[in-house]
């Protein structure tokens, strides 16, 4: 209940501002309101753009070395295919399977495997050891140090179930080394023949990313860190589900989190052919730096313009509401009745032209108040007209029906059909109907075909066919009488004997086609070219009667220029109106 008074106390009030007071706190606004608005919107963008900068400068960063760890990589899947092909290692491994290799046998060949090894490895200070077991269990490697990877079962389980790539684990108990392990196959017959082990040593990974600033390391497929796993002072490295959330994701993206209070950034990209993932982590406050010199720039910049909006919006309403209270002021004294004032304002502005359109608009009102009330009288006057008119009409049809009893009184039957179908046709046309069915059409045609027989002396026959479907359509009155007519008198009449009137009518698709046919003379090329260039430009003085415009015009009027009628004809093959109405209506 308060809330609704204050808001009326608050809209009352406003209602009764002066207009100056209104003009200068609507300046005030419309320059508050989009600085402000511009100033959000401008700071928060480029928050966004310096986030997105540095988003993308990592990740191009990830990208340079993700593909030093790959080259790094490559080479060592090189040195992996070069030893298991080697013609001398696959005879040893295949020798050893047989589990007959006396100790001297087995010596000599470790001997010859270890040079091959150490040969492959002898540049490769980031490679610990290399490791060649048979499936008897015998195995040749480099150096002394026994053989004694730190894999669990289902390390070993991966190693041994595939199939010749090399794949690579990370030992949970090994802070020191990774494993690159695979299944070696004869080349020859594809038959497993042994397992390849390759010892990497972890900082060889963080060697080519140490020099890069912000906070850096590489996950594997498990979430498990692979390099840089030691934390330094100040690092804050995301929790599981965001590690689940990297590893779930694609190649690359990037996303925000919060771990400890803090947010961070966190930037991450797939090093191919591993499943492993490098990750870069950094903290928002990173980005705040640039944002708050920015802010404070555009905290200055709003606040001196909004102090210059004050003083502008002060000067424009003020100077604006002026002749506009004088204008005001003017108007109340037009409402008094007194058209006899005018207001002056020598400006080319918005005012003056707002003082000159005042005085026209006084004098216009003047000049209106006198036209309106003429008009009113020619109104009165064309009303009282059309009454009159409409008497003529109703008197003709009263008479024809006087005409037609008498006739039946005194023995005249004929002429009284004749008196009663043509005051049914004057009926219809009294009526004033904008539609009718076209069974109703055909009835009035009936009677209007009946009178002309008695007038031409059967000189012609109708035949009407119309589909039963079509009789309950709407058209509009009167159109298919006028074409009768113009088939008889501009046709059949100028025929020698006996003629012939078809009228059919049927649906042709959405279309209702309705066609009114006579077997006269025909009509002429050059007469039936104007005939069709007046229906389709429907010239105001084109010579053709009542009949074919009256009827085209009426219903282009109903549904449109894409309805009307069309006319056929050649001398001596008659002619066809053809009428298209839309079925629907």
């Amino acid at each position: 209940m308060r809330e609704t008074i204050l808001a009326a106390k608050l809209k009352k009030l406003s209602a009764d501002l002066s207009i100056r007071h209104k003009l200068f706190i609507a300046f005030l606004l419309l320059n508050f309101i989009p600085l402000a608005l511009i100033g959000t919107l401008t700071y928060q963008k480029s928050n966004a753009l310096i986030q997105e900068k540095t988003n993308d400068y990592t990740s191009d960063l990830l990208s340079e070395v993700s593909k030093n760890i790959e080259l790094n990589l490559r080479e060592i899947n090189r040195l992996y295919y070069a030893i298991f092909t080697n013609p001398e290692v696959r005879r040893a491994l295949v020798q050893a399977n047989t589990g007959q290799l006396s100790m001297v046998d087995y010596l000599t060949l470790a001997n010859q495997v270890s040079q091959i090894l150490y040969a492959a490895v002898i540049d490769r200070e980031d490679i610990e050891a290399v490791h060649l077991v048979s499936l008897h269990g015998d195995v040749f490697q480099t150096g002394d140090k026994p053989f004694s990877p730190p894999l669990n079962m289902a390390d070993w389980d991966r190693i041994m179930n595939n199939k010749g790539n090399l794949i690579w684990v990370n030992p949970v108990h090994d802070p020191l080394l990774l494993v690159g392990g695979s299944s070696i196959y004869d080349v020859d017959n594809l038959k497993k023949i042994g397992y390849f082990i390759l010892d990497y040593k972890r900082n060889a990974l963080y060697d080519d990313y140490k020099h890069i600033p912000g906070q850096l390391f590489i996950i594997d497929q498990n979430g498990q860190t692979i390099s840089g796993g030691h934390e330094e002072k100040g690092e804050i490295r995301p929790g599981l589900p965001s590690r689940n959330r990297i590893i779930k994701g694609g190649g690359q993206g990037s996303f925000a989190e919060t771990v400890d209070g803090r947010r961070l950034i966190i930037v991450y990209r797939q090093i191919k052919d591993t499943g492993w993932k490098l990750v870069s982590v950094i903290p928002a406050e990173n980005y705040s730096l640039q944002s708050t010199i920015l802010k404070k720039w555009m905290l200055v910049i709003f606040l001196s313009v909004f102090v210059l909006a004050i003083m502008l919006a002060y000067y424009t309403s003020n100077s604006i509401s002026r002749p506009i209270r004088q204008l005001s002021a003017m108007m109340k004294n037009v409402e008094r009745g007194r058209l006899d004032v005018s207001f002056h304002y020598n400006s080319r502005n918005e005012i003056g032209i707002l003082s000159r359109n005042f005085n026209r608009m006084i004098m216009r009102i003047s000049y209106l108040i006198n036209q309106v009330y003429q008009e009113e009288l020619l109104k009165q006057r064309s009303q009282l007209k059309t009454l009159m008119l409409q008497i003529n009409p109703h008197f003709l049809f009263n008479t024809l029906e006087t005409m037609n009893w008498l006739a039946r009184i005194q023995g005249a039957p004929d002429v009284g059909k004749l008196s009663k179908m043509l005051g049914d046709l004057m009926r219809e046309a009294i009526k004033g109907k904008e539609m009718v069915t076209l069974d109703r059409e055909i009835t009035n045609v009936g009677k209007y075909v009946y009178i002309q027989k008695y007038r031409y002396a059967d000189r012609f026959d109708i035949d009407i066919d119309m589909h039963p479907d079509t009789l309950k359509t709407i058209v509009p009155p009167f159109i298919l009488q006028p074409l009768i007519e113009n088939a008889i008198v501009h046709g059949l009449n100028m025929k020698p004997g006996k003629g012939r009137v078809e009228i059919r009518g049927r649906f042709q698709g959405d279309d209702l086609v309705l066609t009114v046919s006579d077997d006269g003379p025909g009509i002429e090329p050059s007469r039936l070219s104007e005939i069709q260039s007046a229906l389709s430009r429907l010239p105001d003085n084109f010579e053709t009667g009542i009949g074919l415009m009256n009827v085209h015009q009426r219903i282009q009027l109903h549904y449109g220029k894409s309805y009307g009628l069309s006319v056929r004809s050649a001398p001596g093959s008659g002619t066809i109106v053809q009428i298209t109405l839309p079925r629907d209506k």
